[in-house]
């Protein structure tokens, strides 16, 4: 009797030391992402939950009276072409002394990995306010790092390997933002007021992705274009300025909202947006008008946006071991249709999980996920003509993890996971590291980088930085 009661009591502490250590890891400081992704639907309901009133509040923290004539330009989601390459002549210093590049300011946020944009003198950046649980559209001066201003809205959610997650987008003095819980805010960019607002949840029945909405808005002229995996519509085209609808394409096969962004490219003549959904790709003209749909490769988890290869063929990748995979598009009889071609894991060429790829004059750069075998987290590049080879790599002294990556002025800006920027060179098919060094304190540097005329903002999981990358006369 006494032994049964030994072991009962044994085997009591050894469960309670179980759930112990679980919620422990659970509100550890650092997640590791679980190998194979499951939805959590209790995210689902408490999102649906809340009824939140988006853009409610607004705090004025400075005169905005501090214009300069900085006239950089950032705009959105991977920059001004979204595709991370920047064209603008200001020459930058790509080596450094042991201080490494200047400092402009430093600032906290709260935990997450959204990006910041440019738009010439001011900075804006959807964050996470702990304290109030609340997202927070804030606006600073480049330059001098100063909060001019916030409009800001009660969204209580849990710590999901942080909160924050994407990018806003600003044209014609408006800036639009898409926030974790799928809730989309239009300000005006010089004020801050208040000019539209949609709760994709509530409006259109859209679920939102497993570790919340990652989607960056796109502006196309004087409409915002979203991904919308509603139960009655795919994606939806809405004004600007007033947020009224200009068209809606339908959902005729129940694709759900994804991490990934919709994608403005130009097929055979005809300008088409192109949305890497859950349980499908597909694209629609200008009007609204279905063009063609693919629903032969579906991984469960979709954030970097396809990438066009040539007026031909668009390369997808994902992670949690999807690989990536090469969509065929042909035009014929007034008609356009996709075909999946060839597909590969991780191990076997070029691949993402978070970060969408660099086509640069005809070579495809990446980093690898961490499935991927020996070349793991490694900077790779591969000759679109020849996928899925791997022409270069970085080599295995040289890793990188799922941080952002941009080219500017004839190099490669590459964060690292732990916040350590490197700068390389590609010619001839080979990376050279030019410099390297830690700007960022924290881990989990993955929110896309914003550089415009020398000015480039980076971050980590709780805090950004402004860098000076200026060359010197």
């Amino acid at each position: 009797m006494k032994k049964a009661l030994l072991l009962g009591k044994t085997i009591f502490v050894l469960l309670a030391l179980f759930f112990l250590q679980s919620y422990l890891n659970y509100t550890s400081s650092k997640e590791v992402l679980p190998a194979t992704p499951a939805r959590d639907h209790s995210e689902q309901r408490q999102v649906q939950a809340v009824q939140t009133r988006i853009g409610s509040d607004f705090t004025r923290l400075q005169e905005d009276d501090t214009l300069t004539a900085f006239s950089g330009l950032w705009p959105g989601f991977r920059g001004p072409q979204r595709d991370n390459i920047v064209t603008d002549s200001v020459p930058l210093q790509k080596t450094w002394g042991a201080d490494g590049p200047r400092v402009l300011w430093r600032t906290g946020l709260g935990e997450g990995y959204a990006g910041a944009i440019i738009v010439h003198e001011r900075a804006y950046l959807l964050d996470y306010l702990e304290a109030e649980n609340a997202d927070a559209l804030r606006c600073f001066a480049l330059l001098s790092g100063e909060e001019l201003w916030r409009r800001y809205y009660h969204n209580p959610i849990r710590r999901n390997h942080g909160k924050s997650r994407t990018v806003p987008a600003c044209a014609n003095n408006v800036v639009v933002s898409l926030g974790p819980a799928a809730h989309v805010m239009a300000v005006e960019a010089s004020s801050g007021e208040l000019l539209w607002t949609r709760d994709l949840v509530r409006d259109y029945g859209a679920e939102v992705p497993q570790w919340y909405a990652g989607q960056c808005p796109l502006i196309d002229g004087d409409r915002v274009i979203l991904g919308i995996g509603g139960t009655a519509v795919l994606l939806a085209a809405l004004d600007l300025r007033s947020g009224e609808t200009l068209w809606e394409l339908p959902n005729q096969h129940g694709i759900k909202m994804s991490h990934a962004s919709v994608l403005l490219a130009e097929f055979q003549g005809v300008k088409q947006y192109i949305y890497a959904g859950i349980g499908g790709i597909s694209a629609c003209d200008d009007s609204g008008q279905l063009l063609w749909q693919n629903q032969d490769w579906k991984p469960p988890v979709w954030a970097p946006t396809p990438v066009p290869l040539d007026q031909q063929r668009l390369f997808l990748t994902a992670g949690y071991g999807a690989g990536s995979a090469i969509l065929h598009l042909s035009f014929r009889e007034g008609k356009f249709s996709a075909e999946l071609g060839e597909s590969w894991k991780p191990n076997r060429g070029p691949a993402s999980e978070q970060q969408t790829p660099l086509l640069l004059d005809g070579a495809l750069i990446t980093i690898q996920p961490k499935d991927a075998g020996a070349r793991r987290c490694e900077l790779v590049a591969s000759a679109i003509s020849a996928l899925p080879a791997i022409a270069a790599g970085s080599g295995r002294d040289h890793r990188f993890g799922l941080g952002p990556y941009l080219y500017a002025d004839g190099a490669l800006w590459i964060l690292d996971d732990e916040g350590v920027l490197h700068v390389y060179s590609f010619a001839d098919w080979r990376f050279t590291e030019l410099s390297r060094c830690k700007v960022l304190p924290g881990v989990d540097s993955w929110g896309p980088i914003a550089l415009a005329d020398g000015i480039m903002l980076v971050r980590d999981s709780t805090s950004m930085v402004c860098l000076d990358l200026r060359k010197e006369p």
